[in-house]
């Protein structure tokens, strides 16, 4: 595990190749109210060239994300996520934006990736928002252990959709994220609609190792979260970056233009990211105008 983690932080460190182009990942409706065997027949059809490749990619590292969840001067909060991985040239390809519907009406959407149907970035519109990223964290063994306990039932990226689905409130998708039993340790950072709802929760797999909020009172108006915990010493320049980047921006300019800015921004953005988004959960259009891919 810490060769991975080494391998990542060198892949990262790596100078960045033009990422000036950018692209919008293709749009699906997936209905909750098929039967799960059929939902995705139309998004698999149309990457069926790609399976192959994800079949081919059995090993599998450099997971690493940057998110940032930030309250400008309005109160209004924003939600940014890069995500980075080693199969970068792959997933770009297969990466979509899906809304999931039920009676004809939006319940969540989310950012994920044809032939994979957990969600590691999503909104419930109107309420919140929930990425994940990666945290390195105990040995692989207490992952295998975890997975016995809660009988596979809650690899992360899946119970995030669960989340998204049932949980109709910031409180309840917070309470929800830091109290149940997780198979691998883990990064969720949520936004809400209201005045210093975001939060960033580093997860052991039982409960939250620890949980740290917004705080307009104490001038904590943006939390930067990327794959090491908050109260440790961090060298990570992703992070020093993004933070600089909001300093200078402040919080009477911030808006999902000005975020943007902030997740484009090198090293922030690098070699291994694959996609970047910005939600505002009490705009939910936001979402989907701001999400693209790499090229």
């Amino acid at each position: 595990m810490l060769l991975l983690h080494l391998l990542l932080l060198l892949l990262l460190l790596l100078p960045i190749s033009s990422v000036n182009s950018r692209r919008t990942p293709p749009r699906y409706k997936i209905d909750l109210d098929e039967h799960p065997s059929q939902r995705w027949n139309q998004v698999i059809t149309d990457h069926l060239e790609y399976l192959p490749g994800v079949v081919e990619e059995t090993n599998i590292f450099g997971l690493g994300c940057t998110s940032i969840v930030a309250q400008n001067s309005k109160g209004e909060i924003f939600h940014g996520r890069n995500l980075d991985y080693d199969m970068t040239g792959l997933l770009k390809n297969i990466t979509v934006f899906v809304d999931f519907v039920r009676n004809g009406s939006v319940v969540y959407s989310g950012v994920t990736f044809a032939l994979y149907n957990g969600v590691l970035t999503g909104q419930r519109p109107g309420a919140y928002s929930v990425s994940l990223n990666a945290r390195y964290s105990g040995a692989y063994i207490d992952n295998i252990l975890m997975e016995l306990f809660t009988k596979f039932k809650r690899p992360v990226s899946f119970f995030i959709r669960d989340v998204l689905e049932n949980q109709k409130t910031y409180e309840e998708a917070v309470n929800s994220l830091s109290n149940t039993h997780l198979f691998s340790p883990s990064y969720i950072i949520v936004a809400g609609t209201k005045k210093n709802e975001g939060v960033v929760i580093s997860r052991n797999r039982w409960s939250a190792a620890n949980i740290y909020p917004l705080n307009m009172e104490s001038n904590q108006w943006f939390l930067v979260e990327t794959n090491y915990d908050n109260w440790a010493k961090q060298g990570d320049n992703r992070r020093i970056t993004a933070i600089r980047k909001l300093k200078s921006i402040g919080k009477e300019r911030l808006d999902e233009k000005k975020m943007e800015e902030v997740l484009s921004t090198v090293p922030v953005t690098n070699n291994l990211t694959v996609f970047s988004t910005v939600i505002s959960p009490k705009n939910p259009s936001v979402f989907a105008d701001s999400t693209w891919i790499w090229d």
